[in-house]
């Protein structure tokens, strides 16, 4: 029958390999059957309705008073590493018939580590995703058995453009993906690094300003605005802590206005009397009594009477006996005291002064 009709057995192998190289074409494409659209409808509506049903049910469920983690499944770990797809696609007609290579089977642990070992190598985590361009951060990241890495959902939309699965980078097909957590490690440890790094500059700031506080700089005009700075700080400083009630500045004033005039009083009883000759025969007396033979200025024998005019005897009202001349630069030279109340250089007491001729 075959014959009448023209039929060989060649014929047929080569129909059926047709047939299987069209099915392997359109399961690589993504295509779907025609004849199969109602078969996908009624698998549609039963898969609506057995939803409809587990929400009638979890309605009418009663609460058992256990914890809410204890009733439903765990939640998987975030930093989990698992296999995208475990299990391999059926292999069409054409791979059975070993018209087309099958795909390779599913990676081994062992595998799977070497991939990532070589994506390391490559620095892949470090470097941006290939398809956006942009830092992996914590987003989701894939590596594919090429040892590529990219971003979940870029792999995804790129799969879903194209309709294919095929590296971006290496051109490689049926390839198989496995979610990793590198790039957010790497994220993590330079976020730590970058905070650690703007600590201790803040520490290192902050100990340096402190050092500039303390310590005057050594340059000319450093040196003078930090003293300038300091002793703003300080007059501010006594300024805010000090009593603004102006009756009692004022009377505090008056207080000591008035112990400066008692002072003066008696500097003016002590040393503005003009002593009588008597007077000073009884010094010039307890003057000798001392004994005194040398200026305690210049440490130089005094000429008591008839001595050369420069070395002459000068004798104080507290009986000291000095040159006069001596005395007269000690006058000179000391600023602390106010004209005519100079102090003796020995006792320190205000004094009247008398030239002794000889």
């Amino acid at each position: 029958m075959f014959k009448d009709k023209g039929h060989s057995p060649k014929r047929g192998n080569l129909a059926v390999t047709a047939v299987a190289l069209q099915d392997h074409i359109l399961h690589d494409l993504q295509l779907r059957n025609p004849s199969e659209a109602g078969h996908s409808k009624t698998k549609t509506q039963k898969r609506e309705n057995t939803s409809k049903s587990l929400k009638r049910n979890t309605k009418a469920a009663i609460d058992t008073g256990l914890p809410k983690t204890t009733q439903g499944p765990k939640e998987a770990d975030p930093e989990k590493e698992y296999v995208l797809d475990p299990k391999p696609p059926p292999l069409t007609l054409a791979q059975k018939l070993g018209l087309i290579e099958p795909p390779p089977p599913p990676l081994s642990s062992e595998e799977w580590e070497k991939a990532r070992q070589r994506s390391v190598s490559q620095g892949d985590s470090t470097q941006p995703c290939p398809v956006c361009k942009e830092e992996f951060q914590l987003r989701p990241q894939v590596l594919l058995s090429c040892s590529h890495v990219f971003h979940k959902a870029c792999l995804q939309a790129l799969e879903k453009f194209t309709g294919r699965r095929t590296c971006p980078l290496c051109r490689k097909r049926q390839y198989q993906t496995r979610v990793i957590r590198d790039g957010a490690r790497l994220f993590r440890a330079k976020c730590a690094t970058r905070i650690q790094a703007c600590w201790r500059g803040h520490a290192v700031r902050k100990w340096y300003q402190d050092l500039r506080r303390a310590l005057p700089p050594t340059d000319a005009q450093l040196r003078r605005r930090f003293f300038e700075e300091k002793f703003t700080e300080i007059s501010q400083r006594m300024l805010r802590s000090y009593h603004t009630d102006v009756d009692e500045l004022l009377a505090e004033i008056d207080h000591c206005l008035a112990v400066n005039r008692s002072v003066l009083q008696q500097l003016d009883q002590q040393c503005g009397r003009r002593l009588s000759d008597d007077d000073w025969r009884k010094i010039q007396a307890q003057a000798l009594r001392r004994d005194t033979h040398e200026c305690s200025i210049c440490l130089t024998p005094l000429s008591r009477g008839g001595g050369p005019p420069g070395r002459r005897t000068a004798l104080l009202s507290c009986s000291h006996t000095f040159h006069h001349a001596c005395l007269l630069a000690l006058e000179q030279l000391s600023w602390g005291d106010v004209a005519p109340f100079h102090a003796c250089p020995l006792c320190r007491s205000c004094y009247q002064k008398k030239v002794l001729e000889g």
